[in-house]
């Protein structure tokens, strides 16, 4: 019974292409979108100054600019985007992490089946990026934020073949 769910279960190695064509003979399906959520803080604060507000509100509008990405709330989304910005005044620098939550299926390729375990195991957040960023001012810092993230952890992303 175990080696007939873990053949039906793919793993992420197996997944072809996340490509807007789909199989010859299937027609064009639309690719899925990448759904993250968005957390802007101040370094050494519980929360965001005003350099930070104006910093999530920047990499917003670039990653609303993505046709794939959706931006939703922390209870929706799998992957988590964690901005901290520099508090230095004239200083424009931010830490940036992207986490992602292990899902039902990735636990029981893994062999969790516990559910008790695997509910603890669904609640953490595994770092898969994590980068530096300096720039001129907020606004170049983060053009230069969306563009790594784009070019890096969602391109990754875009490659993998969605569940089905």
């Amino acid at each position: 019974m175990l080696a007939t769910l873990l053949i039906a279960v793919s793993s992420p190695a197996e997944r072809p292409s996340r490509a807007r064509l789909a199989e010859p003979g299937r027609g064009a399906q639309p690719a899925d979108k990448i759904a993250v959520t968005l957390d802007v803080r101040s370094e050494g604060r519980a929360s965001r100054d005003e350099t930070a507000t104006r910093l999530l509100a920047d990499v917003r509008r670039g990653l609303e600019a993505l046709s794939d990405v959706e931006l939703v709330p922390a209870d929706h989304a799998r992957r988590t985007i964690w901005i901290v910005t520099g508090t230095t005044p004239g200083a424009s620098a931010a830490s940036v992490i992207v986490t992602e939550r292990y899902d039902r299926e990735t636990l029981m390729v893994l062999g969790i089946e516990d559910d008790d375990m695997a509910e603890r195991m669904m609640a953490l957040q595994i770092v898969v990026d994590h980068q530096i960023f300096t720039g001129r001012d907020q606004t170049a810092l983060a053009r230069r934020i969306v563009a790594a993230i784009n070019d890096g952890i969602f391109a990754r992303l875009r490659t993998l073949k969605p569940k089905p």
